[in-house]
């Protein structure tokens, strides 16, 4: 505990934040300038980004990089490079285009007629059914009619017919009937559907891209990014080079974000490769063929449809793991440097083909870091569980309760992570995201365990720059880049404290991804609100961690399930129509661990065929309750499967609970309105501080015993975080003891109304200090209703009277927006970065005539009224106002 105060005191923690740096090609001073700026902010480590960057790879490119390199050392920090020209990662600095067309993304998809059967033998011409069909709608855009010309037959299978898109198991492999080019047949009565299945390189997302689940493929990314990269720098490798990040790579067998590229859902190409044939002959057998249209279409039995669809997507997401995430990661550990980033998860696109990675834990195996992102409104204040509408609609349930969970987890529960998830947070929120909701945000995200933070970005574009705003630095623009320096520091001690430990939680909610591939299922950030709102910690483990524990440190014993360290009293299983026959396995064989269905019991196993097999491995589910959703806190409850308790409840109070030599937890309010004030049960020992991290103030925490367990009573209002730790009385004894703000004005005897008669004058960024005219307003109002285009810092002025000395000084505003920086007679009094603005004042006073001078920064928000619209709006934001108003209270 010593250790951890000293470090925290005495600023001396490891760096945690690497943000990104996008290179454009720009001047040799304006690159050092921009490093020099971040490394101002506290931060040892950048990401550089070559999405704008005309000469990726090329002299060009060497050229910006050597700078940045050389700065890096100089400074003592490090660079991790985006490993692609352009997002997502996969183009290969267009190696494949250039050079290895043969490598470039190979699916299958098909076609279909529909023939009346028992009538005279029909004759189908096969050439046109192996490409798209083509109508006037598509002149004018780009067919490769030369690589069409090298699509391959696979398969032709005759399904009876139900209805549309449904079929029964019945089928008939015609592939071996076809002569030529014709395929020539006679089938049953009844209405059949012709399935004509087909490889191609032309049907699907982008052809310039590699092919995820192909090794060759792959390897085209380490020669064309990863190995020149190592050539330039090898000796700075592992030492001031850190690594490699790779940005969304993905499947990519459509192109767009639909967000809705679930097998057997939505018709589409399917990612296909030599590898995937043959694992999905060994696997399917000799009749492999026949089963192909289950991959489009549901059967009325639902059972060989589902072995074949589970079977499919198990095969390409163990592929994808293979051949991309663990050959980069393998390649990076060979060359001692690491490889980290993440895929797209938005609204459980993270299970999905598509913009997805079809398994997230998979998809991210071969990184040395967990890894998700936070950008675009996915996670705002006061929006749990709100639809987000912006260029596409966001499940907000997902986005709140489940996306910094899902991040943490891996990083919490495999070995290769280290107990480190990073979150590449803050981007294309536009720039009314300034430092009050950034830091909600970290908070948001700390708390569920992510612990490495890539800000998104640092724009070396003069200003405006429209792209994915707000840039922290803007050249010298944003008002608020001091107060962002002051958050990074805070979020640098914060990630200290929650690195080299292990994350304590008593609930296991397996990972829904392969219930999804199969058929009905309920998506995992039900019971993840759930367990949130009522103070129930987790993780998400998926099947492929329970069904290997011995990779994962993990095991069964004493009635808990252990993994990599942290050990779950309870499994819980959100309902699932079918299930895994490994999963039914572990549940027959997990005799003491408790295990709850929730909503339901699984109807089927999705690995078997035979109906007798999957029933006698159903049987294992029996023994085991079923609880409804809505009940799911209180069962927990009663059967003492908790780590914290409320004494009364409050829905929007989180808090993760960490060990090192002690116990920490971290406590956030992320109600928008609601204040939390009340008594929380949990495990402290001898005594206790809390910590404000924003501060970086330690006071003493009293609580007391109730039947063997510790109480404390906190307060914290909207915005309002803070961390707790065990530690010795005489620890404690060394710090002034925690008094809530409204305790303490309680106790105050006088207050002071400073709400009339400011001075105020203004200044953009680029001018500061030198503010200009000074106005009296005599009423305060914010800035906006008199300049509603404003963007800077307003410095406020005023004097007033007190009688005396006080040891007690509480200034209290009602409203800033949003970052205020205070002084006191000349004396520099602290800042804020957001709610509450309340200010300890009291060593400034004097007696008689005292001077308060506040200086509030706003976003640049408002300043783009003042520039031509941008070339894309992503959504419509309601517009903060700017500045001080409201009351503003002198508590002594």
């Amino acid at each position: 505990m010593k250790g951890i105060l000293q470090d925290l005191t005495n600023q001396n923690n490891k760096n945690y934040i690497l943000p990104f740096l996008w290179m454009r090609g720009e001047e040799e001073e304006v690159i050092r300038e921009e490093m020099a700026k971040i490394y101002e902010c506290g931060i040892r480590a950048v990401c550089v980004e070559a999405r704008p960057h005309p000469d990726f790879a090329g002299p060009g490119w060497w050229h910006d990089l050597d700078i940045v390199m050389d700065e890096a050392k100089e400074r003592g920090m490090r660079v991790w490079v985006l490993d692609d020209a352009h997002f997502p990662t996969g183009y290969a600095n267009g190696l494949i285009e250039n050079k290895y067309p043969e490598r470039k993304k190979t699916y299958i998809n098909y076609n279909t007629l529909d023939i009346l059967g028992a009538q005279n033998e029909v004759t189908v011409h096969i050439p046109p059914m192996l490409k798209p069909k083509s109508s006037w709608l598509d002149i004018g855009k780009t067919i490769d009619k030369e690589e069409q010309k090298n699509n391959k037959l696979i398969s032709i299978v005759a399904a009876k017919l139900v209805t549309d898109g449904i079929i029964h198991e019945e089928l008939i492999d015609l592939t071996d009937s076809v002569e030529g080019d014709f395929l020539t047949c006679t089938l049953p009565e009844g209405p059949w559907r012709l399935y004509v299945v087909y490889e191609t390189k032309t049907d699907g997302g982008n052809p310039k891209y590699i092919n995820m689940i192909d090794e060759d493929s792959v390897s085209t990314q380490l020669e064309a990014v990863y190995e020149p990269h190592y050539a330039r720098y090898k000796d700075e490798f592992g030492k001031t080079f850190a690594g490699f990040f790779s940005d969304e790579p993905a499947f990519g067998n459509v192109n767009g974000f639909d967000f809705n590229e679930s097998i057997g859902r939505k018709d589409m190409p399917l990612p296909w490769s030599e590898e995937a044939k043959t694992m999905l002959t060994d696997a399917l057998g000799e009749n492999w063929r026949l089963y192909l249209p289950y991959l489009w279409n549901s059967s009325e039995e639902m059972n060989q449809s589902v072995y074949t669809r589970y079977t499919y997507m198990d095969i390409v997401t163990r592929l994808y793991k293979k051949n991309f995430s663990n050959q980069l990661g393998k390649w990076c550990e060979d060359h001692n440097v690491e490889y980290i980033g993440h895929v797209i998860e938005d609204n459980d696109q993270h299970s999905r083909l598509g913009s997805g990675a079809g398994h997230f834990f998979r998809a991210l195996s071969g990184q040395h870091m967990s890894g998700i992102d936070v950008i675009g409104g996915q996670v705002i204040f006061g929006g749990a569980g709100l639809e987000r509408r912006g260029v596409f609609k966001g499940d907000g349930e997902f986005y709140h309760y489940t996306l910094g969970k899902l991040g943490s987890s891996y990083g919490h529960l495999d070995p290769k992570k280290k107990g480190r998830t990073m979150c590449e947070l803050f981007g294309a929120y536009g720039w009314k995201l300034g430092v009050r909701d950034m830091k909600y945000i970290l908070d948001h995200l700390i708390v569920r365990g992510i612990n490495y933070l890539v800000p998104h970005a640092f724009s070396m574009r003069e200003y405006p720059d429209f792209d994915c705003p707000p840039h922290f630095y803007a050249r010298g623009h944003n008002p608020q880049f001091k107060h962002f320096a002051h958050l990074m520091q805070y979020a640098n001690r914060l990630c200290h404290l929650f690195n080299d430990g292990t994350h304590v939680a008593p609930v296991a909610v397996l990972y829904h991804g392969e219930s999804e591939w199969t058929g009905e299922y309920m998506k995992m950030q039900k019971p993840a609100r759930v367990l949130t709102e009522n103070q129930i910690d987790f993780d998400f483990v998926p099947m492929d961690i329970l069904h290997d524990l011995t990779s994962y440190n993990g095991k069964l014993e004493n009635q808990q399930l252990s993994i990599n360290g942290e050990e779950f009293k309870c499994l819980v299983i959100p309902y699932s129509q079918y299930i895994t026959k490994e999963l039914a396995s572990f549940i027959k064989n997990s005799v003491g661990l408790e295990i709850i269905f929730v909503d339901g019991r699984p109807q089927g196993i999705s690995n078997v065929v035979d109906q007798k097999e999957a029933a006698e491995l159903l049987r294992a589910t029996e023994e085991y309750k079923v609880i409804p959703l809505n009940n799911l806190a209180n069962e927990l409850k009663v059967l003492g499967i908790y780590d914290i308790q409320l004494k009364k409840p409050f829905k929007d109070l989180t808090y993760y609970h960490y060990r090192k030599e002690i116990n920490i937890y971290m406590f956030q309010n992320e109600s928008a309105h609601e204040t939390f004030s009340g008594e929380i049960e949990l495990s402290l020992g001898e005594s206790a501080i809390v910590y404000n991290g924003l501060e970086n103030k330690f006071e003493k925490l009293p609580f007391r015993k109730d039947n063997g367990n510790d109480i404390i009573y906190l307060k914290l209002k909207p915005y309002e975080s803070c961390v707790v730790f065990a530690c010795s009385e005489e620890q404690a004894d060394n710090c002034e003891t925690y008094i809530p703000y409204s305790t303490k004005l309680c106790s105050c005897k006088t207050s002071l109304d400073l709400s009339s008669d400011w001075n105020y004058s203004l200044v953009n960024n680029k001018e500061y200090p030198n503010f200009g005219e000074v106005n009296l307003m005599k009423e305060l109002i914010p800035i906006s209703k008199q300049d509603p285009t404003y963007t800077g810092i307003i410095r406020y002025e005023k004097t007033f009277e007190i009688e005396g000395i006080s040891k007690q000084g509480i200034i209290a505003f009602d409203h800033i927006y949003e970052a205020a920086e205070l002084w006191i007679n000349d004396e520099y009094a602290g800042i804020k970065v957001c709610p509450p603005y309340v200010f300890e004042v009291a060593k400034y006073l004097r007696k008689g005539t005292n001077t308060v001078r506040v200086e509030v920064a706003t976003t640049l928000d408002r300043d783009r009224f003042n520039h031509p619209e941008p070339p894309f709006i992503v959504w419509h934001d309601a517009i903060d106002p700017t500045g001080i108003f409201g009351k503003i209270t002198l508590w002594t």
